[in-house]
Order: C-alpha cells, then sequence, then structure tokens
C-alpha cells in the first residue's frame, strides 16, 4: 500500500497566511500583497514558493505502530505500570 509521506502548503513569505484548501489557488497574500511564488526566471514553468510548509501526518504512522502487540505495550506503559506512592520512576508518576 502507497502512503503520502507528507502534505506540502505553500505559505506567505511573510508568513501571514496559508495557501490551501480555498485559498490553493491564490498567488498574492491577501494582508501584506506580497507574491507568494518566486519571479520566473529563464523557461521554466514550474512555479517556485518562497516559502513551504510541511506537514506530516501521524495518524496512519500510529497505527502501524499499535498494530504490532510489542510496540502498542511500550507505547502504552506509562499508563499500565503500577506507581509506587512517593517515588516518581517516570514523569507519568508525578500529578497533572
Amino acid at each position: 500500500m502507497w502512503v503520502k509521506l507528507s502534505n506540502n502548503m505553500v505559505a506567505s513569505p511573510n508568513f501571514c497566511m496559508l495557501y490551501y484548501l480555498e485559498n490553493a489557488e491564490m498567488t498574492e497574500c491577501m494582508t501584506c500583497g506580497h507574491s507568494c511564488y518566486k519571479p520566473r526566471t529563464g523557461r521554466g514553468k514550474t512555479l517556485v514558493a518562497y516559502k513551504k510548509l510541511r506537514y506530516f501526518p501521524i495518524t496512519s504512522r500510529l497505527q502501524r505502530l499499535f498494530m504490532s502487540p510489542r510496540t502498542a505495550e511500550h507505547m502504552t506503559w506509562h499508563q499500565a505500570h503500577d506507581a509506587v506512592d512517593g517515588v516518581m520512576v517516570h514523569p507519568s508518576d508525578g500529578e497533572a
């Protein structure tokens, strides 16, 4: 099964906005008016963004980790272990 590793979103050079979903087709920032793409030089037809935000979805990775009983046991240890009063062995033994 092929899994998409990241979602790329174009961001404004001044970090004013993200060009995503309903704003994906825009080329200028609504706040500062700056173009989100670098000026084209030469014969290149592709648009090159000033800033890109890469988002790595974690849901599929966590599902894969919890599929293995061994890793699932290690990942849920902090909830399942018995804490001794007055002795802090792990940060999960502390008060919230």
